[in-house]
C-alpha cells in the first residue's frame, strides 16, 4: 500500500492500441466461424478449420482474410471481425458473414440468426437471452460444469434464474458426495473450498433448499479453521497456522472472503467464521482507495487498473457485507479494466470471469457500457457449436492451469448480469452505488486518460483525483514540466490541501524528484511525517521524500526512528513501519559506517520493532538496519535475530520471503558467528516453500563466510542445485580458492562481548 510513491518511473498505462498490438501475431479462436488463425493488424492467416463448422469447406489452412463485413482490416483485427459476426447474426445480416480473402476473393459463411444486441444489453436484450439459452443448453448437454470443486458451469446455470436450469443444479448437488449433510470434510485446496462454497451459498440463497445447509457450514468451518495467522489462504489451507509453498495468495483469499460473507447470509453463525471475517476485512479494507490488488501480501499498486479479477472478487465481497466504499472503489477499477481482460498471472480466466461482475455494482449504465466495450471478446471466444473456448495463446502453462474450469460457465455468468438472480451477478444491488451517465463515461475513459496533453494547472488539479492511478500520472507529468512555475502552489497544497492533495504533493517531492526541487519542501514534509493525524500512507510517502532527497535526508534519520517507535493503532497491519524501515535503508545501507546511530536506545528499539514485524518485508528492513552492527551491540538484537531464524511465529501476515533470514545470516557472517550456514541449510531442509528461493538464499550468504565456509564444503558439494548448478559450482570453486579464515565465535560468545 505505501510503496505507492516508490516506483513511479516504471508506470505505463496500457492503451487499447498497445493491447491490440500485444495480442496480435498469435493463434486465436475466431468465434462461431469455426476458424483459428494468426492475427496481425491487417490480416488473419487461417491455421485450423473445425469440421462441421460454418467455415468447413469454405476456407482452408493457409488462406488469408484481409477484411470482414465488406470492411478491410485496420488495427484491432479481432474486434472488427467480432463486429462483423454480430452484425451477420442480427436481423439485417440475415446470417451471412462476408469475408474478404487475399486476392479479393469473397467467401460467405452462414451463421445462426440470433438477433441484435439492444442498446441496454445485457439488460432487456433478445440476443443476450438467446445466447443464455444456447450456452445453458450446451452446458447441460455436455455436462460442462467444471472440474473438481470449481463448478463454474453450475454457477452460470443458477445465474439464469430459470427453473429448468436450477433443477439441474439441484439434482447435481443432491447427488454429489461432497454436498451431502454427513460428508466428512477433508478438502485442503483453497481453490475448491472457496468456489464450492460460493456455489452452495448461491444455490441456497436462491432456492432456500435446507438440504445443503450442513454442507455450507461444513465448508465454512473448514475454511475458517484453515486460515493462517494473518487470516488468509494460499493454494491450500493452512496447517497449524501456516501455509505451505509461497503462502498467501489474494486470488484464493478473496474468493474465500466472498464465500464466508455469503455463508453468513445463509445463517452460518460461528465464532471462528466471525473471527476469520474480521481478519479478512482488516486486511482487504487496507487496499480501498490505494490501488489494485497484488498477487500476495504486498502493497497496493497504482500501476494500471486490471489485477486478474482479484479486486473484482473483493468488490463483490464488499457489496455483500455492505462496505460501500470498498465496493464502489473496486467496481470503478473493474470498469477501467475493460481493455485489459486478456491479461493475468498464468492466464486471464478469472479476469474475464469476475471483472464484468464487479463493474455491475456501479449500476445498469455501467453494466451496459462495460458490456459494449467487451462483448467482442465473448463473440471471439464463442464456438460454432454453442460452447466457448479459453483463448490463452502466449501464456505459459495457461491451458493447463485453467483447463476444465468451464469456459461456458464464465461467459454465461457475464451474459446473465442483466438478470441479477444471484449475488455475484447483482442480486441485492445497492442503488446508492450506481454511477450517473457522466461517472460511467469517466470510468470507461480512465485507461485512456491523456495527462501528457494537459497544462500544468490542469495537472495540479488532478492531484485531488479520486483514483490513485490518475494522481500518480499527473504528478509525474507535472514534474517533467521543469519550469511550470507552480512550486508555491504545490507547497501550499502540502500545507493546507485535503488528504488526496497532500498525499499527491508529498509524492511530487518523493522518488525521482531532483534534490534541488525537494529541498525547499523538507521542513513541511517533516511536519507531515510527524503529524499523527495524517493518513498513514501520506506519512509513509513523506519518509520516502527524505530517502531520496540527497544528503539532506540523513538529518531526518532519527526523526524517522521516532515515528517507528510511535504506537499506531490506525495502521493495523504495520504498513507504515514497513515503509519507514525502507526509507531508513534507502538513506543508508550501513547506519554504523555512516555514523547515523547517535541514539542507541532509539535505533535498536526501532530495529527490534521491525525485526518483529508481521510482514516478512518489514522484518527484512529491520535486519538490513542491523546487519552491519559491531559485535559489542549484537546482544541488543540477538534474541530477535534468532527468532527470525527459528521462524515459528504463527501470527505473521506473511512469511514466505526469505529476506529476513538472509540478512540475519549475513549479519552472522559479518560478525564471524558460527551457525549461519547451518541455519541456511536448516531452511533448505524444512518442508514447504520454494526450493529455488532457499537455494538463492544459500548462494547469497555462503560466500559471505569466505574461507570460513570450508568447514561445510562436503555438504555444499553434495547439494544438488538444479537450474542453479553452474552458479553453485562456481561458488564451490571460489570457497576452495579462498584464504584468510578467521576464528569463529558462538552466538553466546558474541552476546557476551556486549555485556
Amino acid at each position: 500500500m505505501f510503496k505507492f510513491f516508490s516506483a513511479f518511473a516504471l508506470i505505463l498505462f496500457t492503451s487499447v492500441s498497445l493491447q491490440a498490438r500485444f495480442f496480435e501475431h498469435k493463434e486465436r479462436s475466431l468465434g462461431p466461424t469455426g476458424l483459428h488463425g494468426v492475427t496481425s493488424p491487417n490480416n488473419i492467416k487461417i491455421t485450423k478449420v473445425a469440421k462441421g463448422s460454418p467455415a468447413d469447406g469454405k476456407l482452408k489452412p493457409g488462406d488469408v482474410i484481409i477484411g470482414a463485413g465488406g470492411v478491410p482490416f485496420k488495427g484491432a483485427t479481432r474486434k472488427q471481425l467480432a463486429d462483423a459476426i454480430d452484425f451477420a447474426e442480427g436481423s439485417k445480416g440475415m446470417g451471412k458473414l462476408k469475408l474478404t480473402l487475399k486476392g479479393n476473393k469473397m467467401v460467405h459463411l452462414v451463421l445462426p440468426v440470433l438477433g441484435n444486441y439492444s442498446r441496454t444489453a445485457p439488460y432487456n436484450c433478445k440476443k443476450t437471452d438467446a445466447l443464455i439459452t444456447r450456452t445453458s443448453d450446451y452446458i447441460v448437454k455436455h455436462r460442462k460444469y467444471g472440474r473438481g470443486g470449481m463448478q463454474i458451469g453450475l454457477l452460470g446455470l443458477l445465474a439464469t434464474g430459470e427453473e429448468k436450469y436450477i433443477n439441474v443444479v439441484r439434482d447435481f448437488l443432491h447427488n454429489a458426495k461432497w454436498a451431502k449433510p454427513d460428508f466428512k470434510m477433508v478438502e485442503r485446496k483453497a481453490w475448491y473450498l472457496s468456489y464450492t462454497g460460493i456455489l452452495l451459498c448461491e444455490y441456497y440463497l436462491l432456492t432456500k433448499d435446507e438440504y445443503i445447509l450442513p454442507a455450507i457450514k461444513n465448508y465454512a468451518l473448514r475454511a475458517a479453521y484453515g486460515r493462517d495467522g494473518g487470516g488468509l489462504w494460499g493454494h491450500t489451507i493452512a496447517t497449524d497456522g501456516r501455509l505451505p509453498g509461497y503462502a498467501q495468495m489474494n486470488c484464493t483469499s478473496g474468493a474465500m472472503f466472498l464465500f464466508l460473507e455469503l455463508a453468513v447470509k445463509c445463517g452460518i453463525n460461528h465464532p471462528e467464521v466471525s473471527a476469520c471475517l474480521k481478519q479478512n476485512k482488516t486486511f482487504y479494507e487496507g487496499f480501498v482507495g490505494r490501488g489494485r490488488i497484488p498477487y500476495g501480501v504486498h502493497g497496493a499498486s497504482a500501476k494500471g487498473f486490471a489485477d486478474n479479477g482479484k479486486g473484482a472478487i473483493l468488490a463483490r465481497a464488499f457489496a455483500v457485507n455492505g462496505n460501500k466504499e470498498g465496493a464502489k472503489f473496486f467496481s470503478i477499477l473493474a470498469l477501467a479494466s475493460h481493455n485489459a481482460l486478456e491479461t493475468g498471472h498464468t492466464g486471464h480466466y478469472f479476469n474475464q470471469m469476475w471483472t464484468g461482475l464487479a463493474a455491475d455494482i456501479s449500476g445498469p449504465r455501467a453494466t451496459a457500457s462495460f458490456f459494449k466495450e467487451t462483448r467482442w471478446l465473448h463473440t471471439m471466444n464463442r464456438k460454432w457449436d454453442g460452447g466457448f473456448t479459453y483463448d490463452c495463446s502466449g501464456y505459459r502453462n495457461a491451458i493447463f492451469s485453467y483447463r476444465g474450469l468451464s469456459d461456458e460457465g464464465s461467459h454465461l455468468l457475464n451474459y446473465c448480469r442483466g438478470r441479477s438472480k444471484i449475488y455475484i451477478t447483482g442480486r441485492g444491488s445497492d442503488a446508492s452505488l450506481y454511477l450517473p451517465a457522466k461517472g460511467v463515461a469517466e470510468a470507461i475513459k480512465l485507461p485512456r486518460y491523456g495527462v501528457n496533453k494537459k497544462s500544468a494547472s490542469e495537472l495540479l488539479a488532478l492531484f485531488r483525483h479520486p483514483m490513485p492511478q490518475i494522481r500518480l500520472q499527473a504528478l509525474w507529468a507535472l514534474r517533467s514540466k521543469k519550469k511550470h512555475g507552480l512550486g508555491g502552489k504545490i507547497l501550499e497544497m502540502l500545507r493546507t490541501g485535503n488528504d488526496l492533495e497532500r498525499m499527491s504533493a508529498v509524492g511530487y517531492y518523493g522518488y525521482g524528484c531532483p534534490p534541488e526541487l525537494s529541498a525547499p519542501a523538507l521542513v513541511d514534509v517533516a511536519k507531515v511525517l510527524q503529524n499523527k493525524k495524517e493518513l498513514p500512507e501520506t506519512r509513509a510517502a513523506a519518509a520516502t521524500v527524505f530517502a531520496y532527497c540527497g544528503p539532506e535526508g540523513k538529518k531526518y534519520y532519527n526523526t524517522i526512528l521516532r515515528v517507528i517507535m510511535e504506537d499506531k493503532p490506525e495502521d493495523k497491519l504495520g504498513y507504515l513501519d514497513e515503509a519507514l524501515g525502507g526509507a531508513l535503508n534507502a538513506l543508508s545501507k550501513d547506519a554504523f559506517k555512516d555514523k547515523l546511530v547517535t541514539d542507541k536506545k532509539l535505533f535498536f528499539g526501532a530495529a527490534e520493532k521491525l525485526l518483529k514485524h508481521k510482514r516478512h518485508s518489514g522484518r527484512s528492513q529491520g535486519a538490513i538496519m542491523v546487519k552491519g552492527l559491531p559485535v559489542e551491540d549484537f546482544h541488543l538484537v540477538a534474541d530477535a535475530a534468532q527468532a527470525i531464524l527459528d521462524d515459528k511465529d504463527k501470527t505473521f501476515h506473511s512469511y514466505h520471503g526469505l529476506g529476513p533470514q538472509m540478512n540475519v545470516i549475513e549479519m552472522f557472517a559479518n560478525l564471524n558467528i558460527k551457525g549461519g550456514i547451518d541455519a541456511g541449510y536448516k531452511i533448505l531442509e524444512t518442508p514447504g516453500g520454494k526450493v529455488g528461493f532457499k537455494l538463492r538464499l544459500l548462494m547469497s550468504v555462503i560466500p559471505k563466510y569466505g574461507a570460513n565456509a570450508k568447514y561445510a564444503l562436503e555438504k555444499i558439494k553434495a547439494t544438488h542445485a538444479g537450474k542453479f548448478q553452474r552458479k553453485w559450482d562456481r561458488m564451490v570453486k571460489d570457497i576452495e580458492a579462498s584464504s584468510g579464515a578467521r576464528k569463529m565465535i558462538t552466538i553466546e560468545e558474541a552476546k557476551a562481548k556486549g555485556k
